[in-house]
This record gives structure tokens, sequence and C-alpha cells, in this order.
């Protein structure tokens, strides 16, 4: 673990205190289950399993931080996508991303781990400001975290927040890399009031979120916070070599 970067998402819900106790657990499941479907489509991303406590809250360590962003929007379309128009719910989740370093890991219980990752990513959740939903700490000298968190995420929970539910479900099939025929076969019923979509409505759907233009960023993203997340291991490599030399 020495040296080595994580990404740790630590969020809670919104609104959980409008939530009656069967909708909370009914979301704490699906938020558990949605880390399961994530590591299903990036195999070894994660470590343990998404850990919950509190009646609201959740925690979650990934083995590959350049998928940290993705991970969330994964999380919140996907969480989104199980609103319920005739029940009057709208599910959603805060997130905050943090990178760093982790000492210790108890994957039987994430929240119980240790580390600059866990730190950074909770101090930023406590942090948010009142009508964020999503949020990257800066607090590392790693240059991504800088402009990530302070610029291109708020930019981003801005487009998210606005989703509808169809959107967030269309999405949430797109991060599942579904083909637009899949996202339409697997269009859920969840009240008598909603009809499947067709492929043309999953398209016209995924237009108005802005899918194409966010899938483009997350993989110049991705691109970009491995580039730097590997310059700065070296640099680190390269300082304590360069200290255990120095020693007599």
């Amino acid at each position: 673990m020495r040296n080595k970067l994580y990404a740790v998402l630590t969020g809670d819900l919104v609104k959980s205190s409008q939530m009656s106790p069967e909708q909370s657990v009914f979301a704490m499941k699906s938020l558990r289950q949605l880390a399961k479907k994530f590591e299903s489509v990036h195999q070894d991303s994660t470590i343990g399993e998404l850990d919950t406590f509190r009646h609201d809250s959740w925690q979650w360590l990934l083995a590959k931080p350049e998928l940290a962003l993705r991970a969330a929007l994964f999380m919140r379309a996907g969480l989104r996508s199980l609103s319920d128009k005739s029940a009057k719910i709208k599910f959603d989740t805060r997130i905050a991303i943090g990178t760093g370093t982790v000492e210790n890991i108890v994957e039987h219980s994430i929240s119980d781990s240790r580390g600059d990752a866990f730190s950074r990513s909770g101090k930023a959740l406590d942090a948010m400001q009142k009508d964020s939903r999503l949020t990257y700490a800066t607090e590392s000298n790693i240059e991504a975290d800088q402009w990530l968190g302070g610029g291109l995420v708020p930019l981003l929970d801005c487009l998210v927040t606005k989703w509808t539910t169809i959107e967030a479900r269309t999405v949430y099939g797109a991060l599942m890399e579904w083909t637009q025929e899949k996202i339409a076969e697997q269009w859920p019923n969840l009240s008598n009031s909603e009809e499947r979509l067709t492929r043309q409505a999953v398209w016209d759907s995924l237009s108005r979120a802005h899918w194409n233009t966010i899938q483009g960023t997350l993989e110049f993203v991705e691109a970009k916070i491995k580039e730097s997340y590997e310059a700065c291991h070296e640099q680190t490599q390269a300082s304590e070599l360069a200290i255990d030399i120095s020693k007599p």
C-alpha cells in the first residue's frame, strides 16, 4: 500500500429526513447493489464492499482512482433512476471524492480504514456547499486534483443535478455499457403510468442529458488522472531513493 494512490467516495442521502424508514433502507440497499454492478463492469476497480453507516451515509474505496468520477456519476445516475413519480420520491446522494494514500484497509468494514484518501473525502463532504451534490477534494498537491475540484467537477455537478429520472436511467444504462437497444429492453416499470422507452426515445434522452459530452469528458479525465498520478508516484519514489542514498 506504500505510496499507492486510492480514491475514496464518501456520501449521504439527500433529504433523508423526509424519507420513510422503508425508503431509506431501500436507497441504502440500492447503493450497495450499485457498487457491485460497477465492479462487474470495471473489474478489480474496488476494494471490499461499499460500507453503510448510520441510516443515510456510506463510504467506498477504489483501487483505481482514475475511475472515481465515473463511479460517482454511476452511483448518482443509478440511484436517481429509481425515483418514482407515483410515490413522489426523488432519490439522490451527495458524494465527495478524495484521493491519496491509505495506511490501513479493513475490507469487511471500509469506513474503519484509515489514510489521507479517507480524511480528504470525509472533510470534503463536511465542507460541501448547501446546493452541491458532487465535490472533489483539492487538499493534495497532485495537479489533476486541483483542476478537477476547482472547476470541472462543479460544472459536471450542475449538469447531473438537472437530469430527469428518465435521463438518469438512460445515462445509467450507458455507464453500464449497454447499447441503446438494451437500455430500452431493461427499462423498469416502477409505476403503471410509466411506459418502456423506444430506442429513439433512449437516444433523445441521452442527448438531453449531454451524454456524448460527458462520456468524452470522463475519458479525457481518466487519461489525465492516470498520467498525473503515475508522475506523482514516480516523483515520490525518486525522492525516497535520494533520501536512502544520502543516509550514511
